[in-house]
């Protein structure tokens, strides 16, 4: 289609053995359909935007319906761009087999306001080799909703971007690529912003290149991850405020030359792993010096089944850290706080667990208990501040009963600045804390 503009609306159908969209030298090519029951089925692939120094347009509007077996937006030309809208309640484009954006030109698809777009394999940036194409996607609103059911990557051979806010977007197995001039993006934020990906994510999947970040009132929903980073340059960042990332795997962090953190939680922000964290070596080795963690929790909420990091590889900043064990030495240096006994029964270090003066571990208790809430198999040393309060329906204590809140196999040295027991008990009954530091006990007594 040269020049010009077809539109389909009033319930109108329009079939296509093919279709081709863009206009003429620096003019536009537009097809709209619009309106309840308005149709486009095209029965092979459908090109957007296919000439350099030119633009095609597919407008989706208002509860029409576009059925295609193959989607190209960005088709040919590097200075040519293709543009796909579909906006409105109910506007729907279904994409049965390919969809390419950003293929041998500039492609952009945005859905808003109440959109659906419904796809299998995706590729977006730079599809067939491609350096300099691009391809952008923007899901906007509210019930405006992208399903993809294939393979589905961020950054092929070259820059994609993705910008989810107050929008839904449902992958499976997805990925982002990029390398280190042109680093893929994705962005997840505003109420009701949510990316959910069914089996595993990988960002930074080959180079260590391409980048995702859950902005203010956004969810991530993951299986499984893996995070790869050369210099930095791949991350999952969560750092706003209502930003959530709830992971029911295992997360995996692959790292060198750490100038940013691979994984950061910050301002307020949730993080909850529900199996294990780890960090594992680069292959081929690490040509850089030490430059700084891995994982980062700095402020917000980090919970996991498990941890497992190599020395230096987490920093403890700042926030909230819930884990089920820990393999290695967990420092608490700075102004974090150690949550045990909330949401994991009981937490185990294998190493060694130091406490700055600026940090606190807060223990819940519901009950007495024999066995320690958190286990040391190491050396501990203490600083800052022990809190203790009750899990919600505590069980009442008596004289006599005792709560096992430190275990540990080394050495312990140092004590905690303060210790805050804010944990009820019946009129004539106090807490005994005098066996802290020879057995990890505190125990209820009879009042003096």
């Amino acid at each position: 289609m040269g020049s010009g503009t077809v539109e389909v609306t009033d319930g109108g159908t329009l079939i296509s053995p093919g279709a081709s969209v863009n206009g003429g030298s620096a003019d536009f090519g537009t097809v709209l359909i619009e309106g309840y029951g308005s149709t486009w089925i095209n029965h092979g692939s459908m090109g957007i935007g296919r000439a350099n120094l030119s633009e095609g347009w597919v407008v989706v509007r208002n509860g029409a319906e576009v059925i295609t077996d193959d989607l190209v937006v960005g088709a040919r030309g590097t200075l040519g761009h293709g543009r796909l809208f579909v906006e409105g309640y109910d506007a729907t484009l279904t994409s049965g087999g390919n969809t390419y954006i950003g293929d041998l030109g500039q492609g952009y698809v945005e859905l808003k306001q109440g959109g659906s777009l419904f796809s299998h394999d995706v590729y977006i940036g730079g599809v067939h080799g491609c350096s300099i194409c691009g391809g952008e996607v923007v899901i906007t609103g509210s019930a405006t909703k992208w399903v993809s059911t294939g393979e589905f990557v961020l950054g092929v051979a070259s820059r994609g971007l993705l910008n989810i806010h107050r929008g839904e977007l449902f992958t499976v197995g997805a990925s982002i690529d990029g390398d280190d001039l042109l680093n893929s993006h994705a962005t997840v934020s505003g109420w009701g912003g949510t990316w959910t990906n069914q089996g595993l994510l990988r960002v930074g999947a080959n180079r260590g290149y391409g980048t995702l970040t859950v902005g203010a009132y956004g969810t991530l929903v993951t299986e499984d991850t893996e995070i790869r980073s050369e210099l930095g340059g791949g991350f999952v960042k969560v750092n706003d405020v209502y930003a959530s990332w709830i992971n029911s795997g295992d997360v995996t962090v692959s790292a060198i030359g750490n100038q940013y953190p691979s994984l950061l939680v910050d301002k307020h922000a949730f993080v909850s792993i529900g199996g294990l964290l780890r960090t594992t070596p680069w292959a081929g080795g690490d040509p850089y010096p030490y430059l700084g963690p891995s994982v980062r929790l700095a402020d917000g909420d980090l919970i996991a089944g498990a941890m497992e990091v190599a020395a230096g590889d987490f920093e403890l900043a700042g926030g909230r850290l819930e884990i089920g064990s820990f393999v290695g030495d967990l420092d608490n240096l700075q102004a974090g706080e150690l949550s045990v006994g909330e949401v994991h029964p009981s937490t185990v270090v294998a190493g060694s667990y130091t406490q700055g003066p600026g940090a606190a571990l807060r223990v819940t208790v519901a009950g007495s208990s024999a066995l320690p809430l958190l286990q040391v198999d190491g050396d501990v040393h203490l600083d800052g501040a022990l809190e203790v309060r009750p899990a919600d329906g505590s069980a009442s204590f008596q004289a006599g009963d005792t709560v096992a809140l430190l275990g540990w196999s080394g050495d312990v040295t140092g004590a905690f600045a303060s210790v805050n027991i804010d944990v009820p008990l019946a009129p004539g009954l106090a807490w005994d804390t005098s066996a802290l530091y020879a057995t990890g006990e505190i125990a209820v007594v009879t009042a003096p």
